[in-house]
């Protein structure tokens, strides 16, 4: 199983919505406990950061 989806983190210092994907592979379970691994992709936060420069 593989699913991409796509989540939202506001920038604190201009408010921008960032999106963020994320890919979420293979479930599995054990006992009673469900697993599921969630990938994101933080390139478009880097890439966001960087237009702010230095503080």
């Amino acid at each position: 199983m593989s699913a991409t989806s796509t989540l939202h983190v506001q920038c604190p210092e201009c408010d921008l919505l960032i999106p963020i994907t994320t890919q979420t592979r293979s479930a599995t379970s054990t006992c009673d406990h469900l697993v599921i691994v969630v990938e994101p992709d933080f390139t478009d936060i880097w890439a966001h950061a960087w237009t702010h420069g230095d503080p």
